[in-house]
């Protein structure tokens, strides 16, 4: 029988001893204040783009609105309007044949975002009519502009949405940040 060995302390072949696996206190401290340092950084730019965002669906919605009154009003060959939920812009909006109950679209208010007439911050969304008529051939019966925009956040472009007499909507951004000259 041979005699009871006991390993040595060091390693004789040169290997250095096995460390513990895991974190050590101080890695896990770094790793903690990189990650705050980064989010600190990340999470106001998250934010302006979810409220572009939003200023941009209101856009669109308001656009698509529009569109549909338009052909609405060509394929039917009635007067198709887009009326104010409310008396207010700002509440949403339906597009409905005028003689008709008869909703077509209807978009809900949305959060963050003003609408307003008009390009200047001045204008009012009372002082916009409530109701927007395309006639059976296609047309507004007025020019009509409206501009949607982040009221707590001037940095964030806003856009504005007009209709020409000839029926054709258009989407602008204000690219100089500037809601005094409209959009540009």
């Amino acid at each position: 029988m041979s005699p009871l060995r006991i390993p040595p302390a060091v390693s004789t072949t040169g290997a250095s001893p096995r460390r513990p696996a895991g974190f050590t206190l101080i890695e896990l401290m770094v790793a903690l204040a990189v990650a705050g340092v980064l989010l600190s950084v990340a999470v106001p730019s998250y934010r302006d783009g979810l409220l572009s965002n939003r200023a941009k669906a209101v856009a669109t919605d308001i656009h698509l609105a529009f569109l549909m009154a338009r052909s609405e009003s060509l394929k039917r060959s009635k007067d198709v309007e887009i009326v104010a939920n409310g008396g207010s812009w700002i509440n949403g909006w339906i597009v409905r044949v005028k003689t008709s109950t008869e909703v077509l679209r209807s978009t809900d208010a949305s959060t963050d975002v003003s609408l307003a007439c008009g390009t200047s911050p001045g204008s009012a969304s009372g002082a916009c009519d409530n109701t927007i008529t395309f006639g059976r051939n296609g047309r507004p019966t007025e020019y009509t502009e409206f501009r949607a925009y982040i009221t707590e956040k001037t940095s964030i472009q806003a856009r504005c949405i007009s209709i020409s007499l000839s029926g054709q909507p258009r989407v602008t951004v204000d690219t100089d940040n500037d809601p005094d000259n409209g959009c540009n």
